[in-house]
């Protein structure tokens, strides 16, 4: 007899044996809206093809939390890749980057990509949703997987294969499609009823439901700024042979990792050097430069390098961060369930800023605000600041962009730069790197070395962040004159010493197991690399300090 505890709804369940957690849910959830995806079972993040071996706890997982809708996600790819080789035999599909809340994809079809094509395309997808066409999970040894995929010129997977500290993977298979996919996918297309294919030259875009909605697709944002970005990111990429993991790995096998690191950490400090030329060029009109950037993406180093750069051309900028404007803690407004919303720009005591920028600029002498975070106070400097001709202001924080913020400032008298990471490198072809992941493994490093919170303390906030950064930054970021890249090709096979420890610390009993599991299979690829190869003004600095390297354990 084998019985298994949904952990949520606090119920015990009799399964006959060899019974799936589809099936499963069939029996017991068939109703349940939003449709569940995937479930913690037996101390794992699985797939509903998983076969219920012996009695365990399970907590399920909906199309509408995280865990489900990566799992819609990644289905949703394979259903592309099925329908693009069953049109185009041999075709391939390569997904690029995120766009917004959809995905960029390139294919290769023999011709260049039409709006035909992605008709064919988008209606034999709709067709295999239909057919409900079924997925089949593949376990299988990794030596006998690098073969298979050889076997379909699959040399790119092959490789990062190679990499993975493994005796099993789990891949799937549909039709004559063989993939391996960084997590679970779901049993089978008709899962995927919602979706949208859409032409963006030189490729396409794939949208999919969010987990805020997972019945329906987000709207459509033209974001092209941010576009531009990620295909320097790629150029960049192509341009030094680092492409994807494997790559990398293998500079880090044959020793010459320094040169791919020097090279990325140089074209920052050009492109760094080119922002603080753009900024005197400006002058005089330009009175003040905002930047922002989503949490983790080195606002900190960025402008003190920024500042470096100033200098070099004759600036000498003086830096205000938006944090010593917040509001007194017992002043600040709060959530609904009471809780204090220090992402809001009501936190922000813009009166005060506003007042302050404005007497800087009128040459008067100013006692900058400050904030203590410790007893939740403001207090002003002892020292007062006048600022003299060569001085521009550097204003840093999450809400820079907003001209909320800055109502007394003409447009022209502003810089927006907008941070990202977006990182150069892919998995492989159809496994990206998502940028909220190379992030939150920032901070996580970042809070333990310098902030003395767990991995669990990180990511418990890291929802709330995210909403954040929805409301606070994304809607601004194209209003950006600059949008500087802080990723760093190299920094994930950096941060995996870190982070390993960190995730795995997390107990099973944790709501955050799921997540800190898919993390640490997400770094698998990744071979280690040492700290001592990171340069010391590198902006990954900000993030695992100056200590020596640790070895994994």
């Amino acid at each position: 007899m084998i019985e298994i505890n949904d952990v949520i709804q606090q119920k015990k369940y009799v399964l006959s044996e060899k019974m799936t957690l589809e099936e499963v849910v069939q029996t017991y959830y068939k109703d349940v809206s939003p449709r569940i995806a995937a479930a913690l079972y037996d101390g794992k993040f699985v797939g509903l093809n998983t076969i219920v071996k012996k009695s365990g706890d399970v907590t399920w997982f909906s199309l509408g939390t995280i865990e489900g809708n990566s799992c819609l996600q990644r289905t949703a790819i394979m259903l592309l890749v099925r329908s693009v080789d069953d049109l185009y035999p041999g075709g391939k599909v390569f997904v690029k980057h995120a766009l917004g809340k959809a995905l960029y994809c390139e294919l290769s079809i023999g011709h260049t990509v039409t709006v035909r094509d992605v008709e064919l395309i988008k209606k034999r997808m709709a067709e295999m949703v239909a057919q409900d066409e079924k997925i089949t999970p593949v376990q299988t040894q990794i030596e006998t997987a690098m073969e298979m995929c050889r076997n379909r010129h699959m040399i790119r997977e092959a490789e990062l294969l190679q990499h993975l500290d493994v005796q099993q993977i789990m891949a799937y298979q549909c039709g004559r499609i063989f993939d391996y996919y960084m997590g679970p996918l779901l049993p089978s297309m008709g899962y995927v009823n919602c979706f949208n294919l859409r032409s963006y030259a030189p490729g396409i875009i794939l949208e999919v439901p969010t987990p805020q909605d997972p019945n329906s697709l987000p709207p459509y944002k033209e974001i092209p700024k941010m576009a531009r970005l990620f295909l320097d990111a790629e150029s960049w990429g192509r341009i030094v042979r680092c492409e994807y993991v494997s790559d990398l790995n293998q500079y880090i096998d044959n020793g010459s990792i320094q040169d791919i690191v020097d090279m990325a950490e140089a074209l920052q400090e050009k492109k760094l050097a080119e922002i603080a030329d753009y900024v005197v060029n400006q002058r005089p009109k330009i009175k003040v430069v905002l930047i922002s950037g989503p949490s983790s993406a080195g606002k900190t180093t960025f402008c003190k390098r920024l500042t470096t750069q100033l200098r070099v051309v004759g600036l000498r900028p003086v830096q205000i961060s938006l944090d010593d404007y917040f509001y007194n803690r017992e002043d600040t407004p709060k959530n609904p369930d009471g809780s204090y919303d220090f992402e809001s720009v009501r936190a922000i005591d813009i009166p005060l800023f506003n007042q302050q920028i404005d007497e800087l600029q009128q040459g008067k002498e100013v006692y900058l605000s400050r904030f203590d975070f410790v007893t939740g106070k403001r207090y002003f400097e002892k020292t007062p600041v006048r600022l003299e001709e060569e001085q521009p202001l550097l204003v840093e924080g999450l809400h820079a962009l907003n001209d909320t913020l800055t109502y007394m400032l003409p447009r022209y008298e502003k810089v927006k730069i907008s941070l990202g990471v977006l990182t150069q490198i892919r998995i492989n072809d159809h496994n990206r790197i998502s940028t909220s992941d190379t992030r939150i493994i920032r901070r996580m490093v970042r809070d333990q070395q310098f902030r003395d919170r767990d991995a669990t303390a990180t990511m418990d906030v890291w929802a709330d962040v995210r909403r954040g950064e929805e409301m606070n930054i994304y809607p601004y970021q194209e209003d950006a004159d600059i949008i500087f890249n802080t990723a760093l090709p190299y920094e994930l096979s950096v941060l995996k010493t870190y982070a390993i420890p960190l995730l795995q610390s997390i107990a099973k009993d944790s709501v955050h197991y799921a997540e800190a599991q898919r993390l640490l299979m997400f770094l698998k690829p990744f071979k280690a690399l040492s700290s001592e190869v990171v340069p010391f003004n590198s902006l990954l600095r900000e993030f695992i300090g100056f200590s020596q390297q640790r070895e994994l354990p």
